[in-house]
């Protein structure tokens, strides 16, 4: 009884190690002249990454796309910081980004599919915060205020958390 106890207790360990680097959603490009593909975690590992989720034609992620470029602005080179569309109408995205002047990166989601290895989206905006090693350390769904969110990337970067 102790070994399969063992053997479940390795096995649990070895798999939350293993979600820790396993957050693979694939992202397209916003732009029609460029066909740039790449992958959420190719941001993940360097820094802190904030992701930000929305639609474009959400308002709360209007509002919340501010914050964000506030972020940006405060940690510059600390903090890896992008915004991922749930749209795929480019359209819209460009709109979004020309609208509220986003200075961080937009991507498009490949396949909403690839959003079950962050647990899923509920509602937008949906912010996912990750730390240096690859884990979700914070993950907020609706708008967050600048402060709350300079909190939680100041201890991140300060090796707090």
């Amino acid at each position: 009884m102790k070994k399969i106890f063992i053997v479940f207790a390795a096995v649990f360990l070895f798999s939350a190690l293993a979600e820790a680097y396993s957050i693979d959603i694939r992202l397209d490009s916003v732009y029609f002249d460029n066909s740039t593909t790449t992958n959420l975690s190719n941001y993940i590992g360097k820094k802190p990454t904030l992701v930000m989720f929305f639609y474009p034609d959400c308002d709360p992620c209007q509002k919340e796309a501010y914050v964000i470029d506030r972020v940006y602005s405060y940690f510059r080179d600390k903090v890896q910081i992008v915004g991922i569309s749930l749209s795929r109408d480019r359209y819209d995205i460009g709109d979004f980004i020309k609208e509220h002047h986003v200075k961080y990166p937009v991507w498009r989601i490949h396949s909403r599919s690839d959003l079950k290895s962050i647990g899923g989206i509920l509602a937008t905006p949906t912010v996912v915060i990750i730390n240096k090693q690859g884990k979700i350390v914070a993950k907020f769904i609706g708008k967050r205020s600048f402060s709350c969110l300079k909190q939680i990337l100041t201890n991140l970067v300060e090796g707090v958390r």
